[in-house]
């Protein structure tokens, strides 16, 4: 399943932002990232997502699942 959405929200003053991740129904959890980067792993397809504490997301798939 390659299809996930975010919802962000950031918090300037205190240097921190937490993410809700969620691969449609199956799949959802929470990231936060006070003052230090935060991260965390799907289950399902092994998609790493990194959040920073200004509300930046990324997401990288593992290596068995990269186009070649």
């Amino acid at each position: 399943m390659n299809d996930w959405g975010v919802q962000v929200r950031v918090n300037s003053w205190s240097n921190a932002a937490e993410a809700y991740v969620y691969m449609g129904k199956a799949e959802s959890f929470t990231m936060k990232a006070y003052g230090t980067r935060g991260s965390a792993s799907t289950d399902m397809d092994g998609t790493r997502f990194t959040l920073t504490p200004d509300g930046k997301i990324t997401g990288q798939w593992p290596q068995e699942h990269r186009p070649r």
